[in-house]
């Protein structure tokens, strides 16, 4: 049962990040420095402990305020995504933009490319990665999802779904 949940919270990752919802950018301003913590390999672990359950991924820093990120790297469906960090309510959110995927190339314009993800830090070197939930009234428009998070105190668990964690590769 573990090892499809794993399996399921894995597929909500990738579609929400393949899947983007918005055509525009939520946020076209206010990105903070890159964390060079964050810059690296990183990896799922199968919680069966069956290394094929494995997925990776790569960040790396491009500019002062912006990764690249390389997403299930080594897989078929593998996708390029522009990261640019935030701070909101004192919460670091990741507004992602679809840059280019293995089988399809660069986007179409016309296709909806943004997105964001809660990025929390739970020590021991792991990064536990919530993408934006896709239904709610804050899915309506770009605008009506950065009301919701500029609210007072904004409903995380209802704007964010379930967490993937990854765990940094030590550096070689």
């Amino acid at each position: 049962m573990k090892h499809i949940l794993h399996a399921l919270a894995a597929v909500a990752l990738v579609i929400s990040l393949s899947s983007c919802l918005f055509k525009e950018p939520i946020f076209t301003g206010g990105f903070v420095a890159t964390d060079p913590e964050v810059a690296g390999v990183w990896m799922t672990e199968d919680e069966t402990g069956d290394a094929r359950g494995r997925e990776f991924a790569v960040l790396a820093p491009v500019g002062a305020d912006a990764f690249m990120l390389n997403y299930p790297v080594g897989a078929k469906g593998s996708s390029y995504f522009e990261v640019r960090p935030l701070k909101v309510g004192g919460k670091d959110i990741w507004q992602v933009r679809l840059a280019a995927t293995f089988e399809d190339g660069l986007p179409k314009n016309d296709t909806p490319h943004y997105t964001l993800l809660l990025v929390e830090k739970t020590g021991d070197g792991q990064l536990s990665i919530r993408p934006l939930n896709t239904e709610g009234g804050h899915t309506a428009s770009a605008a009506a999802t950065q009301k919701a998070l500029l609210e007072k105190s904004p409903a995380w668990d209802k704007l964010f779904g379930d967490a993937k964690v990854f765990t940094r590769l030590k550096d070689r």
